[in-house]
């Protein structure tokens, strides 16, 4: 029965992610696929380039905040694809079978009915549209869920050869991104909870950080600033608006409940404790009064955020009053549980610079199977099997809508490139460009390119040159003073009234609450809004 669940796991995540596999490109991705580019020109030197990605084109080096194991990935998947979409994104999907493996291994030592709950995972937003990305959060998450299920197995079935090799998989993900680094508490509080000696708990924490130490000490040795770059982009950030308290504080809860769905509203179906949906729903209405408001906030923003935010505060509240027995005794797996839940939340709301559905989503598996536990010894079987089937219906409709919709605003930002190239960059007319993520990568390809602050701008522009702007998008120049100039506009629209991310008067915000305070937005906004601007 266990080998059957586990290959319905594998199958559900190759027909979700397969469809989307021909996504353009999107977000962050250039900025890995430049590295991974110049790492096959110059393996030796990897970050050896300058690069436009926040206005200004400077060194790689100075910007880049990620650990070399991704890039070095990608650059080998780019060398055997030729950078096609759909074949390069095919070649990495066995760490989405790996990460999805592994989730359904682990739930399956600690749950009665592992399948259902792993799908609803595997089906939510946050893991869906994120796992499809080539991103280094898709080998974080694989190594990190693969790593903490080797030392099930290694403490539970008595195996030392999974210990230690548990300890390299949490490595893996250290070197993929810094954020694995939220697999360590879990590890080490369930190696406690099992009576592991404290010294042998040290010397797994030590494998699992010396291979990106060694990196550490590498780059110091040769002059590198890999500390120092992923230090700045954070410290920078910490100032703005979007990292004040009451905003962040918003953000997260909402991001909780929303980026799972279910975490929104399987909180209120725990029978205990019912005093504390109420008083969790009072706080999360006090933290979205108008008086805390950053930014102007519609009314249907405002109600999103409420109940979000409510289910998400409450399903955390739950979980940690298990520990002190305050409401529920301890399930099984709570000692993994609840220091993973812990350890992730800390890391985004102390260390990231903004909240973000690819930081969200290493923090939903883990209060997921949590609740399901709960969930198991509360509920009867049939009763429990409708409640499941209706969440994962419910999960599947939002997220697949959601990505259509981010499946459309990418292939919009490639197909306006496209347009740019045939009715301007053929026919000898200077193009450039401000914004970046997906824009910028298919904007260089057709020959456009990038305004730089430190070259002038939009002063570097002259009468006859075209440049194409972005609405919803990030880092983008704006002329210092008026110019002369004819405007054309062009929107995106998308039938569904859901938003991703708004450049408009919404407040979704999936990828960063730069954006706003709600992992999506009900809107009718448009998806995209170009602007082709003819200097004159």
């Amino acid at each position: 029965m266990k080998h059957a669940g586990l290959w319905t796991v594998l199958g559900f995540s190759c027909l979700l992610l397969v469809p989307f596999m021909g996504k353009a490109y999107h977000i962050d991705e250039p900025f890995f696929l430049a590295i991974a580019g110049h790492i096959l020109r110059d393996p030796l030197r990897p970050l050896t380039f300058v690069f436009n990605w926040y206005g200004q084109a400077v060194p790689m080096a100075e910007i880049n905040n990620t650990p070399p194991l991704f890039p070095c990935l990608l650059a080998l998947a780019l060398k055997m694809t030729g950078g096609r979409e759909w074949l390069t994104r095919f070649a990495f999907l066995p760490f989405d079978l790996l990460a999805a493996a592994a989730l359904y291994l682990s739930a399956a030592r600690f749950l009665k009915r592992p399948l259902l709950p792993v799908l609803i995972i595997l089906a939510m937003p946050a893991y869906l549209i994120n796992m499809g990305h080539l991103m280094p959060e898709k080998p974080a998450a694989a190594f990190g869920f693969a790593g903490l299920y080797a030392l099930l197995r290694a403490l539970d079935d008595d195996r030392g050869d999974w210990y230690w090799g548990s300890a390299l998989l949490l490595g893996a993900s250290l070197l993929s991104k810094y954020l694995g680094a939220v697999f360590l508490l879990p590890a080490a509080g369930y190696a406690l909870h099992r009576k592991v000696a404290p010294r042998r708990i040290a010397a797994y924490l030590a494998l699992s950080a010396a291979p990106l130490a060694a990196v550490f000490l590498i780059d110091a040795a040769s002059g590198g600033s890999a500390g120092a770059a992923a230090w700045t982009t954070t410290a920078k950030a910490a100032g703005a608006w979007w990292s004040g308290w009451f905003h962040k504080s918003r953000a997260f809860l909402a991001f909780v409940g929303g980026c799972g769905v279910v975490t929104a509203f399987w909180p209120y179906s725990l029978r205990r404790g019912r005093t504390a949906a109420a008083v969790c729903a009072a706080a999360a209405a006090a933290l979205f009064l108008p008086m805390f408001d950053s930014t102007p906030v519609r009314v249907i923003d405002r109600l999103t955020g409420i109940i979000l935010a409510s289910g998400g505060l409450l399903g955390l509240a739950r979980m940690f009053s298990a520990g002190g027995r305050l409401a529920y005794p301890p399930t099984p797996g709570w000692a993994l549980w609840a220091p993973w839940v812990l350890s992730a939340s800390m890391l985004q709301l102390a260390v990231y610079w903004s909240v973000m559905s690819r930081a969200i989503l290493f923090l939903l598996p883990p209060l997921v199977f949590w609740m399901a536990e709960v969930l198991e010894n509360e509920w009867s079987g049939e009763k429990l099997r409708r409640l499941y089937g209706l969440s994962l219906a419910g999960t599947l409709a939002l997220t697949l809508s959601l990505a259509l919709a981010d499946y459309r605003c990418a292939s919009a930002q490639a197909s306006m490139a496209r347009q740019m190239s045939e009715d301007y960059i053929s026919k000898g007319r200077k193009v450039w460009f401000t914004g970046h993520w997906g824009l910028q990568y298919y904007m260089e390809r057709s020959g456009a390119a990038a305004l730089d602050w430190s070259k002038g701008g939009w002063d570097e522009t002259k009468p006859g040159d075209m440049v194409l702007t972005s609405v919803v998008n990030s880092n983008q120049l704006v002329p210092k003073r008026p110019l002369l100039s004819n405007v054309r506009t062009i929107s995106v629209g998308f039938p569904v009234p859901l938003r991703l991310l708004s450049g408009f008067d919404g407040q979704g915000a999936f990828y960063s609450s730069s954006f706003g305070f709600l992992p999506f937005s009900l809107s009718r906004e448009p998806l995209e809004e170009f602007r082709i601007v003819e200097r004159l």
